[in-house]
C-alpha cells in the first residue's frame, strides 16, 4: 500500500492530505460533466500527491509527447506554423503541472477552454487531440506503475488522472 518512492516512510498515496478544491458552478453542464465522470475532492488530493513524482518526470513526459507528434507532418505543419515546439513545451509543463495542483475551479476551466479554442482556431482535429491525451495518459499510468507498488492503490492513481484529465 506504499509508494515505491516513498517506502522507507510508508506512505500511502490514498491516506496522505493533499491539496484538493472542486469548485465548480451548480447547475452548470460542467457539474454534470464532473458528476457523470464521477470526479471527487479525493481523485484531487491523489492528483496532488502525484504531483511530485510527475514534475521529477515531466521533461520526459513532454519529450515523448513531442517525439510522437513527428509521426504526423500535418500536427508538425500546424506547430511551425502558428507556434513553436519550445513554446509549446513550456505551456504543455505548465498544464501538466497545474493538473497535479489539486485544484478544480473556474480558473482552471477558463484556462482549458482558452486551449480548446486555440485547438480549434488553428484547426487542430478532434483524432489528433485524443490521440495527444492517450499518450499523455499513457506516460502518467507509467509514472504511477513506476511508483506505486499496492494495485489499488496504482488504480486509484489511475483513475484519478483519468477523470482529472476528463474536465
Amino acid at each position: 500500500m506504499f509508494l515505491k518512492r516513498f517506502n522507507s516512510q510508508k506512505e500511502s498515496i490514498v491516506n496522505i492530505a493533499g491539496n484538493a478544491k472542486l469548485d465548480i458552478p451548480r447547475g452548470t453542464e460542467i457539474e454534470n460533466q464532473v458528476q457523470m465522470i464521477g470526479l471527487t475532492k479525493e481523485d484531487l488530493r491523489i492528483m496532488n500527491r502525484l504531483q511530485p513524482i510527475v514534475i521529477e518526470k515531466i521533461d520526459d513526459i513532454v519529450s515523448e509527447f513531442y517525439k510522437n507528434l513527428e509521426n504526423e507532418p500535418s500536427l508538425l505543419t500546424i506547430i511551425h506554423d502558428k507556434s513553436s515546439i519550445d513554446r509549446l513545451r513550456k505551456t504543455l509543463k505548465k498544464h501538466i503541472s497545474e493538473m497535479f495542483d489539486g485544484v478544480i475551479d473556474q480558473t482552471y476551466f477558463e484556462k482549458r477552454i482558452r486551449i480548446a479554442q486555440i485547438h480549434v482556431k488553428i484547426g487542430l482535429k478532434t483524432k489528433w487531440y485524443m490521440c495527444a491525451f492517450q499518450d499523455l495518459l499513457l506516460s502518467l499510468t507509467t509514472i504511477i506503475e513506476e511508483h506505486i507498488e499496492d494495485r489499488v492503490e496504482a488504480f486509484l492513481a489511475v483513475k484519478a488522472v483519468t477523470n482529472a484529465g476528463s474536465v
